[in-house]
C-alpha cells in the first residue's frame, strides 16, 4: 500500500466510522457504502484536501467519484507523493 492509500484510508475511516473498509480502497467509488452521500462525499473531499495539503478543482469537484480519481489528483498537485 502506497503512502497516498495509506492516508487516504484513514481519511476514509475517519468520514466512514461504522463502515468495514476493504484492504484494497482502490475500487471505492461514492456509493460504495450505504453512508457514503454527496455531503460525506464533500466531507472526504475536504479531509482529504487537509491531509495533503492539496486544492481540488471547483470546478470539477462533481466530477470527483472514484478513489482513484483522488489519487490521480493528489499526485499531479503534490509530487511528493
Amino acid at each position: 500500500m502506497s503512502i497516498i492509500e495509506k492516508k487516504i484510508t484513514l481519511c476514509l475511516k475517519k468520514v466512514f466510522k461504522n463502515e468495514n473498509l476493504p484492504r484494497n480502497i482502490n475500487k471505492l467509488k461514492i456509493g460504495s457504502f450505504k453512508s457514503w452521500d454527496s455531503l460525506a462525499h464533500v466531507n472526504l473531499l475536504l479531509l482529504i484536501e487537509k491531509e495533503f495539503k492539496v486544492k481540488l478543482p471547483l470546478n470539477n469537484i462533481y466530477k470527483i467519484r472514484t478513489i482513484n480519481e483522488i489519487k490521480k489528483i493528489i499526485k499531479v498537485n503534490n509530487g511528493k507523493y
